[in-house]
């Protein structure tokens, strides 16, 4: 392109580092080059709000601003709104369309694409990465993930080292996690627990069918065996009802329903939270290895789109080896666009473990500085307490 002329949006829920993404675009984009900026995601894009970006209106502070510098939504792309999308590009000589988002936005891109196919149009679309909940397949991990999992963490670890200093008064926090079809932020959870008294106790996924009777008897031991009990659960938890044999999502409210369940089954004081959207958008959680992922991915699309690929992901590989190492790999649409990537089967492992192998496959992307509480000294103290006890009655 002599003088290019592209276009960039973004779609779905912003997380702490898209805006790092678009960065990384912005920079990757010669100095002649026209940007348009897609406003709202696709909605901008259907109706044609799009805005010319003036020169030197980069703000780098993007780098650590959570939320979508362009505004994100997710309004879908129904009968005709593809065309529509070409249409608007093409009335203003964009030749080239990049928008961040996850599996959603990959479909509707290749949509766009092929929209633009049939109208004879030379349009090149790629796709720059982003989720918070893992869901993203065709990559190691997409960007937003590392931070949201970083954050839910040290999150959880600190519930628990609340809920043990007041488990006289309290027994039983259940905590909720975005992950609608993918467990992966829930168990990220228990990255940092090393003995079994450290919380979360119990972690459940979507992956795995959920039976609400076999939920209160793992609380209830738990609770023997600890004094207290953090749980964390999926907002897409799946029943699976004996007498019906049919799997039926639950979405969203998980965590306050199952206190209530636990308080009038086995009389605990209980409290059930929603992480929320702290998982998303705390920037003070963020992760640095997924800033400067994101922002290389965003690099990366600007360069595809001025050679004129098209139809493509930028996406992490991640290399074999002790040390962390990634390779920036072109995925096509045919692999993401729709498609979800739930838990690999040998990480859906019962609620009160967490697989070793998975720790390993995180630590790099939360970062060496993240780490385990000390055990309370109350907890030891108790315990050799009741070691006394013992034998004085022996």
């Amino acid at each position: 392109m002599s003088r290019p002329r592209l276009a960039v949006g973004q779609a779905g829920g912003p997380t702490a580092v898209m805006n790092a993404s678009l960065l990384g675009f912005l920079e990757g984009c010669p100095p002649g080059a026209e940007i348009w900026g897609v406003l709202d995601g696709f909605r901008g894009l259907v109706e044609g709000d799009l805005a010319r970006l003036p020169p030197g209106c980069v703000d780098r502070r993007l780098y650590l601003s959570p939320g979508a510098w362009l505004g994100a939504g997710r309004r879908p792309l129904g009968e005709g709104d593809p065309e529509r999308c070409v249409e608007r590009l093409a009335a203003r000589g964009v030749r080239g369309l990049a928008m961040v988002g996850g599996n959603g936005t990959m479909w509707a891109c290749a949509r766009i694409e092929e929209a633009a196919r049939r109208a004879g149009y030379g349009l090149a679309v790629v796709g720059i990465p982003k989720t918070v909940d893992n869901d993203l397949a065709g990559t190691d991990h997409a960007p937003g993930f590392p931070s949201a999992a970083r954050y839910v963490a040290a999150v959880v670890r600190d519930i628990g080292a609340d809920l043990e200093a007041m488990r006289g008064f309290e027994s039983v926090r259940v905590l909720e996690t975005m992950g609608r079809n993918a467990g992966w932020l829930a168990l990220s959870a228990g990255y940092l627990r090393r003995e079994p008294s450290d919380p979360p106790h119990l972690i459940y996924v979507p992956e795995r069918p959920f039976d609400p009777d076999a939920f209160l008897g793992d609380v209830e031991a738990a609770v023997r065996a600890h004094g207290f009990v953090v749980a964390v659960v999926s907002e897409g938890l799946v029943r699976r009802p004996r007498e019906e044999g049919l799997r039926r999502p639950v979405i969203g409210g998980v965590a306050p329903e199952l206190a209530r369940r636990v308080e009038e089954a086995l009389g605990l004081p209980s409290r059930g939270e929603l992480l929320g959207m702290g998982q998303r958008s705390f920037s003070l959680a963020a992760s640095p290895l997924d800033r400067e992922e994101a922002r290389a991915l965003g690099n990366r699309a600007a360069r595809m789109l001025l050679e004129g690929r098209s139809g493509l992901m930028p996406a992490l590989r991640r290399l074999p080896g002790r040390r962390y190492r990634v390779a920036v790999e072109e995925v096509p649409f045919g692999r993401v666009a729709g498609a979800e990537r739930p838990l690999p089967p040998r990480w859906v492992v019962p609620p009160q473990e967490v697989p070793q192998g998975f720790r390993g496959w995180l630590a790099p992307l939360v970062g060496e500085d993240l780490a385990p509480h000390p055990p309370p000294l109350v907890r030891r103290l108790r315990g050799a307490a009741a070691g006394r006890e013992g034998r004085s009655e022996s």
